[in-house]
Order: structure tokens, then C-alpha cells, then sequence
């Protein structure tokens, strides 16, 4: 049984594998695969199904004879900084990141604070249905560990400490929309001890409300608030903060082709563009790649995932990697997205610039590009499916060098995307509904 997807396990938290025996199982899976001798960091979002996941994982490490540490509510990139300070052997996320709030997910960091390779996953996992299979009972009374909230100051100290150096925001107003989300606290008070003026919206989280309407996925309400309160620039976030929006002063929404077209160039006039490689996915506009190519930055295009974005910069030796749908890689700072860092990153090189957001950012000519997202029952190989992997076919060379199609489905849910970029809007539309509709109506067929 496949439990795993291209970010660690995600699912409605309410049935299998978020029953309270799969995840006890989990938990133990988990501090055995990974030979864990010393303590387990367990961190969650603010999700209402997170404390109880949290204990449930915890059961089932403490059966293996591993300790568990509870963090408490704070960002994914939080979690990937604790677990590389020697005290823990692994470091485990719940979090369903931009899901709505009746999902939640888990995602594990080894001790240097990476996401676990697919290898490695697939061991947990095979240990999971092993024990599934077994019928295992876990037996364990309590768990004592209570939640640290101290410990979210460390990361909030170490983002101000370390890498504010040049951000003097005195006089400038920041809108920040927490989603409701990881970054609730975290976000309004690193902005302010930068010397701010923050405006933060959703900050007030519930167990319900986390992405609703609002955060990384929503980005046109803080573009609202931009404007109305005249800001200098906004962000916003996704539930577990690894993601970030950006938005200028005139509330024209920027997303990850933006930052890292213009981040790429400022790294590289600082000397800091190491190789003079950017990595970015499948997902990236045309017009990111023809500027990179202008500026004679070469482009790794990896899949969809930032931990596939990380495992490149690193393969590649990049300094800066990242995903048009905002998760940030400054590798030789952090090992895994980080969308309160990013905004750092950004907004040392405003300062450095002397410019605005729009003035920084507008480098590219983005080629029109739709996406569309349409639920499946099955995710069947689009290559198994043959009326449509030949209109796909078709549509490819119809489009050109100007054109490209690009389907997949989503790892962390029963999602088909289909992109489509092109010179006319109206025309990559019509091709992204024909392909849509024929793929629909082929799974439809099969099953």
C-alpha cells in the first residue's frame, strides 16, 4: 500500500493511515528504520487533529524505546533547523501544509535536517505494512512529554540573529497573512524586531480555519491589504510557512518565478550564485527560462517537490533553488523551503538595491500559462492512457517552441494538473480543457 507521496503522508485525518493504530505504527516504523538512539522532535500547524496524531506517533516511538520531544505549533523549516543541532535523530512535521483543515499530513527530517530520500521512505513504509499486516498492538500507557513552545524562539532568534544583516525596515509597513497557520506568531514578531510596521491578518488560528480563504493560496487578500494600507510590500504564507507569496507595493501578486529570476541575478552580481546554476521544475514559466538564459544562468529543471528541488541543488552544487508555487532553497543556509527566510533573503536585497519590489522583480515577461486541477478517482498513467497521451502529443507540437504541455498528477493528492503555456490565452485554455475532459473521460473508461 502506497503511503507515501512526494511530501511525506497526506490524507483526510480523520480515516486510515491517521487511525490511531496505523499512526502508533507509524511512529514506531519510523524510530526503528531510522535507528534512532537519541530523542524524536515532533512539531505540528495548528490543525485540531494535530495534538492527537502527535500522541498517537508518539506511542508507537516510545515503543521502540525512543523519546519523544513535542514542539509544539511552529513553521516545517523550524523543524529541519532543530533537528540539526545534535539533539535529535530525526525530526517529525504534522502538517497537511495548504490543505484545508480537515487533512493533515506527516513529514520526517533525518538528523542533518533533510527530508527523507524515496529509499528510505519506502523502507518506513514496508515496515508499516509489515506490522499493519501482523496485526500489531502497541502497548503503551502514557506518553509524559508536554509541548515546548520554547523552543519556536529558537528558530525566530536564529532567522533575526543570522541573516537580518543589511534589512532595515524602519518606516516601512509589512502586511503578513499567517494563513491561520505555523507562522501566526513567528512571522509578525521577526518582522518587527527587523523594525517594521507589521499589519498581520489571520493570525488568530482555531483548528479550523488554517488556509481558509487566505494564505499562500489566497494571495489577493493581503494584495488587498497592501493597498489599502499603502505598504511597502506583503507576504504571505501556506499553513506550515515552507511556502511564500510575495506581494509589491502595488499589490501585483509575485509568485516563485519572479523571486527567483530576480533573486538568481542578484545572487550572481553578488558573487553568491554558486556554479551559476538556478534549479527550479517542470513547473516554471517559459519566460523565466528565456531571461535565464539572457542573463547566461543555467537552469536544472527538477520534478515537482521541493524536497526533488533540494536533492538538485545539491546534486548540481546550487546555491538557490526553488518552485513557481513559492518554496525557497538558499542551500548553503538552510536544507529545506523556508518562506519566512526567503522573505529575509528578499528583502536584504531591496535594501541592498535601493528598489521596490516591482522594481527588483519586474525582470521577466511571463508567457500566459493555465493550469488545471480536476479530481480522479485513480491516478493511471497518463502513458497508459492512449487517446489522450496522443492529444497530448499533438497539442506538443501544435504549440511549439512558444508552447509546451506538461501532465502529472499531484503527489499528496488524488489530483490530476494539467499546464499549458502559450502565445494565446483563449487557444492554451481550450487545450487544457480537451485534454482535461479526455483523460477524465478515459479513466472513467478503464476502471
Amino acid at each position: 500500500m502506497k503511503l507515501f507521496g512526494t511530501d511525506g503522508i497526506r490524507g483526510d485525518a480523520s480515516v486510515f493511515p491517521f487511525d490511531n493504530r496505523t499512526l502508533e505504527i507509524t511512529g514506531r516504523s519510523i524510530a526503528e528504520i531510522l535507528k534512532s538512539k537519541k530523542r524524536i522532535l515532533i512539531v505540528r500547524d495548528t490543525r485540531e487533529s494535530g495534538k492527537r496524531i502527535q500522541k498517537e506517533l508518539a506511542k508507537g516511538i516510545a515503543s521502540a524505546g525512543v523519546v519523544s520531544v513535542f514542539g509544539g505549533v511552529m513553521p516545517t523549516p523550524a523543524a529541519s533547523l532543530l533537528a540539526r543541532n545534535g539533539e535529535y535523530s530525526a525530526a517529525i512535521v504534522i502538517s497537511a501544509s495548504h490543505n484545508p483543515y480537515i487533512d493533515n499530513g506527516i513529514k520526517i527530517f533525518n538528523s542533518r535536517g533533510f527530508k527523507l530520500s524515496d529509499s528510505i521512505e519506502e523502507k518506513i513504509e514496508r515496515q508499516i505494512n509489515k506490522y499493519l499486516n501482523a496485526k500489531t498492538v502497541v502497548k503503551i500507557k502514557k506518553i509524559f512529554a508536554k509541548e515546548d513552545f520554547g523552543l519556536s524562539k529558537l528558530y525566530e532568534n536564529f532567522i533575526v540573529k543570522n541573516f537580518s544583516g543589511g534589512v532595515d525596515l524602519k518606516g516601512k509597513t509589512i502586511v503578513v497573512d499567517c494563513a491561520n497557520g505555523a507562522s501566526y506568531k513567528s512571522a509578525p514578531y521577526i518582522f518587527k524586531k527587523l523594525g517594521a510596521r507589521v499589519v498581520a491578518f489571520n493570525i488568530k488560528p482555531n483548528g479550523k480555519n488554517i488556509n481558509l480563504n487566505c494564505g499562500a493560496l489566497y494571495p489577493e487578500y493581503a494584495a488587498n491589504k497592501v493597498k489599502e494600507f499603502k505598504a511597502f510590500c506583503g507576504f504571505t504564507f501556506d499553513g506550515d510557512a515552507d511556502r511564500l507569496m510575495c506581494i509589491d507595493e502595488n499589490g501585483v501578486v509575485r509568485d516563485g518565478d519572479y523571486f527567483l529570476a530576480s533573486m538568481a541575478v542578484w545572487l550572481k552580481s553578488k558573487k553568491k550564485l554558486k556554479n551559476n546554476i538556478l534549479v527550479t521544475t517542470v513547473m516554471a514559466n517559459i519566460g523565466l527560462l528565456q531571461f535565464m538564459k539572457r542573463e547566461k544562468i543555467k537552469v536544472v529543471s527538477s520534478k515537482v517537490g521541493d524536497r526533488y528541488v533540494m536533492e538538485d541543488t545539491k546534486k548540481y552544487r546550487s546555491s538557490l533553488g526553488g518552485e513557481q508555487s513559492g518554496h525557497f532553497i538558499f542551500k548553503d543556509i538552510s536544507t529545506t523551503g523556508d518562506g519566512m527566510l526567503s522573505a529575509i533573503m528578499l528583502l536584504s536585497a531591496l535594501c541592498d538595491t535601493n528598489k521596490t519590489m516591482s522594481e527588483f522583480m519586474n525582470v521577466i515577461e511571463k508567457s500566459p500559462q493555465v493550469l488545471v486541477n480536476k479530481k480522479v478517482s485513480v491516478k493511471i498513467p497518463v502513458k497508459k492512457l492512449s487517446k489522450s497521451h496522443k492529444l497530448i502529443k499533438y497539442y506538443n507540437k501544435l504549440l511549439g517552441a512558444d508552447g509546451r504541455v506538461l501532465v502529472r498528477y499531484s503527489g499528496t493528492e488524488n489530483l490530476l494538473r494539467v499546464m499549458i503555456e502559450g502565445k494565446d490565452a483563449k487557444k492554451i485554455k481550450m487545450i487544457a480543457e480537451d485534454i482535461t475532459d479526455s483523460i477524465e473521460k478515459e479513466i472513467s473508461s478503464i476502471k
